[in-house]
């Protein structure tokens, strides 16, 4: 509505003045449209709005139209990964603050765009301008986006995502193919179809996504392709249930984890985690990181079955600040040693603060050592309150020295003696350490 000046003046921005009987001056005629076109963008304003049918009997509908938010706010018209609202009045044009609340029809399985009905789509965001990631937007939820001024921005969540936890209500299963995959797939399926179906290609997109729910007393299966994967940081996820990685058992070194920077193969994180059928190995520069195969820095536990420990620069299994790491009763197998470097030593097993290593010591496990691995500082190594149940059936042999244990470390053996751990040197003990 433009504004209209009093009826025969030709100035489009003229003043209305009021009459003076006294003088006699007169005073300024109001057009039709003056009137009228006010009236009807009120009137609009509340149809378009419709909480209540316009009426005299309520000078404050006005007011209450404006209040109810439901200019911006629209139920999605679109599918997953392509919304669509439907504004009163339909908007002409995108502009740059615009906000639109929208209840999300179908939850988004990775990148997503937003379209204001008939305007064209626009990407959708993270605030912090990374494209969204699977359930970043939950069916059901009203989410509120920003426009600015050239894509929307989700509003309301950080960079890891929403901000709670997606609680499940039934079992879940992922898929991760290191050849065929691709992480903007929804991880759904473990053959690549229509997009977005298809397997993640790395772990730790499976990790991200699953790091958003709480389990709720449901478990979640990752199925993991032959392939070489980069390492991972599992998730911590929270609720009663458990997160399994099921890899190659027959042939865990066909499900490869490599390392070569600065991280570790597997970061711990949680008590959910179980991994059968993996190996892991490190070619990193061990003086500048840790380069272990499986770390675990904080009150972490973790399971794992059917592993194979190839060549690391740093330990091979490293506990620190109460993680615990579970042996199975399966297979393992070793097939590299570990030098050691000034950030992490050279061992098979570190634990250290208050951390556990649980073989369990009723059944015992079995290890292959092949090719004569060398260990740098010690096979295993416990101390400052560290324990290692240690109790294997081993083939092979490996070089180095075989324990240290000191400052109220334990090495449980069993009974097994001390040529039990594997090396070619005597094991030392020190400062209150136990072995036994």
């Amino acid at each position: 509505m433009k504004y209209n000046q009093p009826y025969g003046v030709s100035d489009p921005n003229a003043p209305y003045i009021n009459g003076n009987p006294s003088t006699g001056q007169a005073g300024s005629i109001p057009p039709a449209a003056s009137i009228e076109y006010p009236q009807r963008e009120i009137v609009n304003l509340l149809t378009d709005v419709n909480i209540a049918v316009p009426a005299n009997s309520d000078l404050h509908q006005l007011a209450k139209a404006i209040q109810s938010q439901r200019l911006n706010y629209s139920a999605d018209y679109g599918t997953a990964n392509a919304y669509v609202a439907h504004l009163a009045p339909a908007p002409d044009d995108y502009f740059a603050g615009m906000v639109c609340r929208v209840k999300i029809g179908a939850t988004n399985a990775g990148d997503s765009t937003l379209a204001l009905y008939p305007l064209s789509p626009k990407h959708v965001v993270r605030p912090d301008g990374t494209n969204l990631q699977q359930y970043d937007l939950i069916q059901g939820q009203v989410a509120t986006f920003v426009y600015d001024g050239a894509q929307w921005v989700l509003t309301g969540i950080n960079s890891a995502g929403s901000g709670g936890p997606i609680y499940l209500t039934a079992p879940r299963t992922y898929y991760v193919n290191g050849n065929t995959g691709d992480d903007n797939f929804d991880g759904s399926q473990a053959a690549v179809g229509p997009s977005p179906k298809g397997p993640f290609r790395t772990l730790q997109r499976a990790s991200n996504s699953i790091a958003k729910f709480n389990l709720n007393g449901y478990n979640v299966d990752v199925y993991v392709a032959d392939a070489t994967y980069a390492p991972v940081q599992l998730p911590q996820v929270a609720g009663q249930g458990q997160v399994s990685w099921h890899g190659n058992n027959a042939n865990p070194a066909a499900c490869l984890i490599a390392g070569n920077q600065t991280n570790s193969c597997i970061g711990m994180a949680g008590v959910a985690n179980y991994m059968s059928g993996f190996k892991v190995t490190h070619t990193g520069v061990g003086s500048i990181s840790e380069c272990n195969g499986i770390y675990g820095n904080g009150p972490w536990l973790m399971g794992i079955d059917n592993f194979e420990w190839g060549p690391t620069v740093g330990a091979q299994n490293r506990l620190v600040n109460g993680s615990q790491l579970r042996f199975g009763l399966s297979a393992f197998k070793i097939s590299g040693g570990t030098p050691g470097g000034p950030y992490s030593p050279g061992c098979f097993i570190e634990c250290s603060q208050a951390s556990k290593a649980d073989c369990p010591l009723s059944v015992h496990m079995t290890l292959n050592i092949v090719g004569t691995p060398n260990y740098g500082t010690a096979f295993i190594r416990c101390f400052d309150v560290g324990v290692v149940d240690w109790v294997a059936d081993v083939t092979g042999a490996a070089t180095g020295m075989r324990y240290y244990v000191a400052t109220n470390g334990i090495l449980n053996t069993g009974g097994g003696g001390p040529n039990y751990v594997p090396g070619s040197i005597p094991g030392t003990q020190l400062s209150g350490g136990q072995y036994v």
